[in-house]
C-alpha cells in the first residue's frame, strides 16, 4: 500500500507471514516497513514494527540513539530469546539497516514518479491586455513550478504595487506543478516602467521581467499576411460574383460594385508595398 501526502511523501509496504500455531486457533505474524521523506531535514526516517496477531513484540526506529531492533513485548525481553537463537537481536537489527537503504531508493524511486524529488523553477513571462485607451492590463504569468510556495509582485520605479495588484491563488496545474498570475493596470506608454518580480525556491536567483512589445519585423509579417487574407477575400467575392447567373442590372449600380472592387485591389498593393519597402529599409540599417 502506498499513501501520497504533501509535502511528505509516505510510502508504507507491509507483508504477512503464516506463523506456526502453538495455541489453539490460527494466528498471525505480520511486519511493518515505513520510509518516511523529510526534505531539507537528512536521510528518510525509517520504521520496521512486528506483529504477532495485535500484539507489537519488535522495533526499529532510524531516528533512535542507537538504531537496533528492540523487543516490544514482555515475552520478547526475556533470556530465552538469545539461548534460543544467539545473536538474533544482532542479526535482525543488520537485517533492518539493510532495509532502510533498500527502502532509501524505493522512496527515491516514488518520488521521481510523483515529481516530488527536485524544486521545478517557474516559466514565468508578462502578457498585454489593452481595455480601453486609457488603461492597459499587465499580466505576470509563472507556470510549471514547485513547490506551490512563490511571491509574484510588481514594481513602478522599484516601488511595490501590491494596492493595485490583482492576483488569484496559486493553483495546481493537473500535471504536479503549479501556477498563479498577478496583473496591474496602467496607462498606455508606462508599461516599461513596471516590473515583475518572481521568487522561488527553484530559482538561482530572483526573476525580473518587463512587458516587451512586439519587434517591428512581427508588424511588418502580420500586416503582409492581414493584407493577403483580404487579398484572398477580395478574389473569393469576385469569383462568387462571376459564377452566379448573369442578371440585368442597372449599369450604374454594376459600375459601382467593380470600381469599389478596383479600388479595393489597388490600396491593398500601395500598402503591401510601402510594407515590404519598409521591411527592405529595416534589413539595411539592421
Amino acid at each position: 500500500m502506498r499513501v501520497v501526502r504533501s509535502p511528505t511523501l509516505l510510502l508504507l509496504l507491509s507483508g504477512a507471514l503464516v506463523l506456526t500455531p502453538s495455541w489453539a486457533g490460527p494466528h498471525s505474524l505480520r511486519y511493518f516497513y515505513t520510509s518516511m521523506s523529510r526534505p531539507g531535514r537528512g536521510e528518510p526516517r525509517y520504521l520496521e514494527v512486528g506483529y504477532v496477531d495485535d500484539t507489537q513484540f519488535v522495533r526499529f526506529d532510524s531516528d533512535a540513539p542507537n538504531p537496533r531492533m528492540e523487543p516490544r513485548a514482555p515475552w520478547m525481553q526475556q533470556p530465552w530469546v538469545e539461548r534460543e537463537d544467539p545473536g538474533y537481536w544482532d542479526r535482525h537489527t543488520e537485517m533492518a539497516k539493510g532495509h532502510a537503504q533498500l527502502f532509501r531508493i524505493y522512496l527515491k524511486t516514488a518520488l521521481g514518479y510523483y515529481n516530488q524529488s527536485e524544486d521545478d523553477p517557474p516559466k514565468a513571462h508578462v502578457t498585454h491586455h489593452p481595455i480601453s485607451a486609457r488603461e492597459v492590463t499587465l499580466r505576470c504569468w509563472a507556470l510549471g513550478f514547485y513547490p506551490a510556495d512563490i511571491s509574484l509582485t510588481w514594481q513602478r520605479d522599484r516601488e511595490d504595487q501590491t494596492q493595485d495588484m490583482e492576483l488569484v491563488e496559486t493553483r495546481p496545474a493537473g500535471d504536479g506543478t503549479f501556477q498563479k498570475w498577478v496583473a496591474v493596470e496602467v496607462p498606455p506608454g508606462e508599461e516599461q516602467t513596471h516590473t515583475c518580480h518572481v521568487q522561488h525556491e527553484g530559482l538561482p536567483e530572483p526573476l525580473t521581467l518587463k512587458w516587451e512589445p512586439p519587434s517591428h519585423t512581427f508588424i511588418i509579417i502580420m500586416g503582409i499576411a492581414g493584407g493577403l487574407v483580404l487579398l484572398g477575400a477580395v478574389a473569393g467575392a469576385v469569383k462568387w460574383r462571376r459564377r452566379r447567373p448573369v442578371e440585368p442590372c442597372p449599369t450604374r449600380t454594376c459600375g459601382h460594385w467593380s470600381s469599389d472592387i478596383t479600388e479595393a485591389l489597388s490600396v491593398l498593393m500601395q500598402r503591401i508595398s510601402r510594407t515590404m519597402d519598409s521591411e527592405a529599409f529595416l534589413g539595411l540599417v539592421a
